[in-house]
């Protein structure tokens, strides 16, 4: 369904409740996908390197409510962390 179409239409309130996790989950999978690198026959590891920069990133979007501003962060932090490395 197209978004304006979407702001006509009356959802039932448990599909409205749906809609308000579903932005939360796929950020969480796109997290957790780019956080854990799988190995064959092993359990996965952690990527320390963007740990790191999530965790600046995580606090501007917590603190100030601005995903442009997260980004951007996390892009900042990840290129000063592979110049150190």
């Amino acid at each position: 369904m197209p978004f304006p179409l979407a702001k006509v239409v009356k959802f039932p309130p448990f599909f409205n409740r749906f809609l308000t996790y579903l932005s939360l989950s796929m950020m969480t999978s796109l997290l957790i996908s780019e956080l854990l690198v799988l190995h064959q026959n092993s359990l996965p590891t952690l990527d320390v390197m963007r740990f790191i920069a999530m965790i600046p990133s995580f606090l501007i979007g917590y603190f100030r409510k601005s995903l442009m501003l997260s980004v951007v962060t996390g892009v900042i932090v990840m290129a000063g962390l592979r110049l150190l490395v």
